[in-house]
């Protein structure tokens, strides 16, 4: 059995997140550690860096979370939350419990899905997400309250990231230092 990530076609509940200790300003997080994890991903891997400039060059903000998902197997997904004749707002939800470096490939799996959506300026909702993830992706789930997408393209990116992280370990830091 292989993990799945998937495009998901229905609106997420978003709160709005806080942006601050990142610098990108379009993905976002409420949460301390969920910035940490996007900050590491982009100081690790050139793949993440260069998602997340695109993404801020774009009028996309993605909202990032961390949650149990009923399935094992799914290890992220992204939706849509609302759209404005400026901004596309969207969010990506990442499995916990996961390792770091799982859910940094995740979360650059799903920024790639999110890069896909910057780039289609006509996805302004759920209806026309999934008409767009019918002509570049294949459907993985066609459940009844929701569908599901996946493309190679963003598969192919998590492989890279995980190759990259691979060749980039964490910087190791001393538990005692109190400065952190």
């Amino acid at each position: 059995m292989c993990p799945v990530s998937a495009v998901v076609c229905l609106l997420l509940a978003c709160t709005p997140a806080i942006a601050e200790d990142t610098l990108h300003a379009h993905v976002r997080s409420d949460a301390a550690d969920i910035r940490a994890l996007i900050q590491d991903a982009a100081d690790r891997s050139p793949t993440v860096r260069a998602l997340l400039e695109e993404i801020d060059q774009s009028n996309v903000i993605v909202y990032v979370h961390v949650r149990m998902f009923p399935s094992q197997l799914l290890e992220g997904r992204i939706g849509f939350v609302a759209s404005t004749r400026l901004t596309r707002f969207l969010a990506i939800e990442l499995a916990c419990p996961r390792t770091r470096d799982a859910q940094m490939a995740t979360l650059a799996h799903e920024l790639h899905h999110a890069v896909e959506i910057a780039r289609a300026p006509w996805v302004v909702g759920a209806d026309t997400l999934a008409r767009y993830y019918e002509t570049i992706g294949v459907v993985t789930d066609p459940g009844r309250d929701r569908l599901t997408f996946e493309t190679e393209a963003a598969r192919e990116t998590a492989a890279r990231v995980r190759r990259e992280l691979m060749a980039s370990p964490p910087a190791i830091t001393n538990p005692y230092d109190r400065r952190r």
